[in-house]
């Protein structure tokens, strides 16, 4: 009994060791990670160098989001109708696509229906703020983006 209770306890102890080891080497937090619809796990930067579109739909509204913000920066059309409802495609036609390549997602955070994903322009600070439905990213129903707001970051109460 007691050699069972060692083995347990060294077992512990070299889990608890490798887990600290390992945020020592990452830099990442040993404390439990929540997951979102908004999947805030993935990279927050948004590459619009690659094609719009990948191998299949967005499994999560910020990869969802992305794939709007790529089609927009290569200036994919069909795409960003597919992703975005009417308004968020006027609202992205009427602000304009010049520094459409320069977005970088900055957070991302959503539960229940809707998902909040977040970008900063790299050129002018400007935020733009998506709002995802979830249950639509999730299952790749178009389109899944239904609110765009953008707002001056050196203005914060625009």
């Amino acid at each position: 009994m007691t050699t069972t209770i060692r083995k347990h306890a060294a077992a512990l102890a070299i889990a608890g060791f490798a887990g600290i080891a390992g945020v020592g080497m990452t830099g990442a937090s040993a404390l439990a990670a929540t997951s979102s619809p908004a999947d805030a796990a993935s990279s927050s930067e948004v590459s619009v160098a690659v094609g719009a579109h990948s191998d299949g739909h967005p499994t999560n509204a910020s990869g969802y989001a992305d794939a709007l913000v790529k089609a927009w920066g290569v200036g994919s059309e069909e795409e960003v109708n597919e992703y975005a409802t009417p308004g968020v495609v006027k609202a992205l036609s009427e602000h304009g696509d010049v520094f459409a390549t320069q977005w970088d997602r900055i957070a991302a955070d959503g539960a229940g229906e809707s998902s909040s994903v977040v970008y900063q322009n790299k050129v002018t600070k400007e935020l733009l703020t998506f709002s995802v439905n979830n249950e639509g990213a999730t299952h790749g129903l178009h389109p899944a983006v239904h609110h765009v707001q953008f707002k001056d970051a050196t203005h914060p109460s625009l």
